[in-house]
């Protein structure tokens, strides 16, 4: 999923969401420049929860161990938002992937056609586009999740303290860790009012992610409108069953 639904999602999860748990539920897609992998950041969450239980109590133990339940609300394993997204949704095969795969699949061949990719990239942007479905309405409900957001990224004793922690984990300098969270919100849109403004972000990521190519922002934005309409007669469905069982496993996985 994109920013504002994995901050909705935190909302649902944790009363009274704290600036780390804002900034740990986006962290893991903060890849752009970033030395860790996607597998670490969206697949190693357990570790990553022991990583921060191990740490000596304290404020930055505390807040640190904040983060992390951000993280584990988004991640993959343990099951996080984009476990659902992603990887398994209404007890499809497995060739059906999740929610966003599923609805997105008709919009593959025009996706990777109006991103500028080669057509085996097209079924990968159409689900992005069913997950930015969901900013706009993210963000209306509550225009503070991106104000929150962008407060958290810019907060930087809070980035310094984090980068601290993860270098610890990943085995990798706190500042090549720091720098891509520092960048995050000039990538991505923040505050979607409108769906040119997510088109106009997802077409510079589809730059930075592959070299050449010449999205068509106005094509962009024309799918991302038909996502939303995809989506719309299920789209509250799909988040309560999110938010449940994500509230599960953040429960389980901090339970000790």
């Amino acid at each position: 999923m994109f920013p504002l639904a994995h901050a909705w999602m935190i909302e649902q999860c944790i009363s009274d969401p704290s600036p780390a748990h804002y900034l740990g539920c986006i962290w893991p897609d903060m890849l752009y420049g970033s030395p860790l992998t996607h597998q670490q950041t969206h697949r190693e969450g357990a570790a990553l929860a022991a990583y921060a239980a191990s740490l000596a109590p304290g404020h930055e133990g505390y807040e640190f161990r904040q983060f992390v339940q951000g993280a584990l609300s988004h991640g993959v394993e343990p099951h996080g938002f984009d476990w659902y997204s992603d990887e398994e949704y209404g007890g499809l095969s497995a060739s059906e992937r999740g929610y966003a795969f599923q609805r997105g699949r008709q919009l593959a061949e025009r996706a990777a056609t109006a991103c500028g990719v080669v057509p085996d990239q097209g079924w990968w942007k159409a689900h992005n586009l069913i997950e930015m479905a969901f900013e706009r309405r993210a963000f209306s409900e509550r225009p503070e999740r991106g104000e929150r957001m962008a407060t958290a990224c810019a907060d930087a004793a809070l980035i310094e303290r984090t980068s601290i922690r993860l270098a610890a984990r990943f085995g990798q300098p706190a500042e090549a860790l720091a720098e891509p969270i520092r960048r995050f919100p000039e990538i991505v849109a923040l505050r979607p009012t409108t769906i040119e403004s997510l088109a106009r972000a997802y077409a510079a990521q589809t730059r930075l992610r592959h070299p050449g190519a010449q999205p068509d922002e106005a094509a962009i934005a024309h799918l991302i409108a038909e996502a939303e309409a995809i989506v719309a007669p299920d789209a509250d469905v799909f988040l309560r069953s999110c938010s449940t069982q994500v509230s599960a496993m953040l429960d389980s996985a901090f339970s000790a």
